[in-house]
């Protein structure tokens, strides 16, 4: 089907409804979120999305801060940088900036495991990581919720629905894909295909939702590559800038915009499409951070429920007071043993969440 009208999936004017709901969050809550980048190096894309960041943040309430390290940082240099991050009580996020300089990028999985969890906005954490892949996330990769809030404003379904994601990187394909594939939630059936994928283009074909995130330019530019029916939607994670004929610079994606937009039902420009979602869900999940960090109740609740998904939300005594010495490294071993002892768990020797909570929130204000 080809000359039908496409619908932008307007990802600036979505980011603004989001960013609107979390100002007034911010200010109903009374609450100080606060963003940290940490970068190395001179990359001018990084220090273009690092902009984009901090004026969004400021916008509504966050607090932005950045430490920024020479290209000829060493490792200890970063890793210094994110534990003084992670010690800070008024940071409610934390982002190690990708790129690394080629120095440090074998060091990158390292670098990126010393982020508290609890400050992970960016979900690359394993224990983060691994309860997304679980349908218990606590936060969401930026990008792919991004495109999930704009796939449910819009109202594109995607229960049953074919889905298949060109590239499968940790920042968005393999997440998206978890998020996408959720029974409780999208429900959609994915496919990642990478550069070793055979027969690629008869996948594509077949695609209900085609999300192009493979990092290169107008990969996607042969309408003869999609469903024929024109009914595909088309999420384009790619942002390239190339110089025109004239010697302009532009921000275009993977996908050739004018080659395919009558030969789908919905497109995400570039720009203004998935890159406005990402800088708004990043926020977010720096306000609900905040909110967890602020609120003693909720950061104790979410240790506990990390530290039981195997016990169905119960924890022994020797858990609880393994549990007691992360929130309070400090505690006296003795005294946490004497505060066990007048517990009264349940007959099966498990604790469970609400009791705990009472007990160990009253236990950190005596």
């Amino acid at each position: 089907m080809a000359d039908q009208e496409t619908t932008r999936l307007d990802g600036k004017a979505v980011s603004a409804k989001v960013l609107d709901a979390l100002k007034l969050r911010i200010e109903s809550e009374k609450l100080s979120p606060h963003l940290h980048v940490i970068s190395v190096g001179q990359d001018v894309a990084s220090n273009v999305f690092i902009k984009q960041k901090r004026n969004a943040a400021e916008k509504i309430g966050v607090t932005f801060s950045q430490t920024s390290l020479p290209v000829e940082a060493t490792l200890s240099d970063l890793r210094r940088a994110v534990l003084n991050q992670n010690k800070d009580p008024s940071v409610s996020g934390i982002i190690v900036q990708l790129p690394l300089p080629e120095s440090l990028q074998s060091h990158e999985r390292e670098v990126l495991n010393l982020v508290d969890p609890m400050k992970d906005v960016d979900c690359f954490h394993p224990k983060n990581f691994g309860q997304l892949a679980l349908g218990q996330p606590v936060f969401k990769p930026a990008t792919p919720a991004g495109i999930l809030r704009l796939l449910e404003h819009y109202g594109v379904e995607t229960r049953g629905k074919q889905c298949v994601v060109l590239g499968k990187s940790n920042i968005v394909g393999k997440p998206l894909g978890l998020l996408l594939a959720h029974e409780e939630g999208p429900a959609a059936t994915v496919t990642l295909c990478d550069k070793y994928t055979e027969n690629v283009w008869d996948l594509t074909r077949k695609a209900d939702i085609l999300v192009v995130a493979a990092g290169k330019h107008h990969l996607v530019h042969d309408p003869g590559v999609l469903r024929p029916d024109g009914k595909v939607t088309i999420i384009d994670v790619g942002i390239h800038r190339v110089q025109t004929a004239e010697g302009k610079t532009v921000v275009q994606g993977d996908v050739d915009s004018e080659a395919v937009k009558r030969h789908c039902r919905w497109l995400t420009p570039v720009p203004g499409g998935v890159g406005p979602m990402t800088v708004a869900c990043l926020l977010e999940q720096v306000v609900e951070a905040c909110a967890l960090l602020t609120d003693p109740r909720n950061k104790v609740k979410h240790l506990f429920v990390e530290n039981t998904l195997r016990t169905g939300g119960r924890l022994t005594r020797v858990g609880v007071c393994q549990l007691l010495v992360r929130l309070e490294p400090g505690f006296p071993v003795a005294e946490l043993n004497s505060k066990l002892g007048e517990m009264d768990p349940e007959s099966t020797g498990y604790v469970s969440l609400d009791d705990f909570l009472d007990w160990a929130l009253a236990v950190r204000t005596n």
